[in-house]
């Protein structure tokens, strides 16, 4: 429990919420955010969801254990948090750098919460700065790495969790050098994923996706409900979708082809589609 009463409280301060606030986003009274904080009381599990949504994390996360969010594995040692309150729908535009891992993540929320998680740098927040510029129609985000970390070790443990306010996001780009990229959750007219990563889920993802790597990759759909673009130059790389799927499958570009494999139904006019771009590709294609 105590675990628990520590999160609860860094979590409202670096949220900037006073125990008032908090109590009203949750619908509880500010004597029940006193003491759960203070170990005197425990939240029913609907108050759990409630704290989990206006901190964008999971409720694993919020009770100290594993963070779904991040990818699954341990929650991190290491945290730096960066909150901006989001009030209409916008194009979000962010880029990542080089790390190992990238998650985004769509939730019912109003803020982007964008953190920065690490096992081994202790001082995330001194060495990773999150810089958002507000417009009027969009949002940019950059993360950026300081002179004082390396970029390998950067790319060995470091990573970066986007949770995306659902009803204030249109179209999103992210650009990202990472081992592993994530999209969970996600329903927006266009995601275009500008990354250098050999390993992409895409689960609960709603719309036209769009994937420009040049390295070879896995591309796992844990569901498919749209379309997925795979842009490639000069590479070989496997697309997952789910078991018994119908798709349309289209192929463009200057010696580049398509392999589907078992588990998969071709139909030219379903409206989920699967198309590879690009120059010397190949793209197969399996159920799951």
């Amino acid at each position: 429990m105590m675990e628990f009463t520590t999160r609860l409280k860094d979590l409202r301060r670096q949220s900037h919420l006073s125990q008032e606030q908090l109590a009203t986003r949750v619908g509880v009274s500010r004597q029940a955010i006193s003491k759960w904080e203070s170990g005197a009381g425990r939240p029913e599990i609907e108050n759990l969801v409630a704290l989990a949504d206006v901190f964008a994390v999971s409720v694993d996360a919020l009770l100290g254990v594993a963070d779904a969010a991040a990818g699954g594995g341990a929650e991190y040692r290491y945290e730096s948090v960066t909150s901006h309150d989001v009030d209409q729908p916008k194009h979000f535009d962010v880029d990542c750098g080089s790390i190992y891992g990238c998650t985004i993540r769509g939730y019912d929320g109003e803020q982007l919460r964008v953190r920065v998680v690490s096992n081994t740098v202790a001082e995330v927040a001194r060495h990773f700065k999150v810089s958002v510029d507000d417009r009027a129609k969009r949002i940019d985000v950059v993360v950026r790495r300081g002179d004082g970390i390396s970029e390998t070790l950067a790319k060995d443990d470091v990573s970066v969790v986007l949770w995306i306010p659902q009803r204030y996001v249109t179209t999103m780009e992210c650009a990202a050098k990472a081992f592993e990229a994530h999209v969970q959750g996600l329903d927006c007219d266009g995601l275009e994923l500008d990354v250098r990563t050999q390993r992409l889920t895409l689960d609960d993802v709603h719309g036209h996706v769009e994937v420009n790597c040049n390295l070879d990759m896995e591309i796992d759909c844990a569901t498919l409900d749209g379309r997925v673009d795979v842009n490639q130059l000069s590479a070989t790389s496997r697309i997952t979708v789910p078991k018994g799927s119908t798709i349309a499958v289209l192929t463009h570009g200057l010696r580049t082809r398509t392999i589907v494999g078992a588990g998969v139904h071709v139909d030219e006019d379903a409206p989920d589609v699967v198309e590879l771009n690009g120059v010397a590709s190949e793209l197969i294609i399996e159920g799951r």
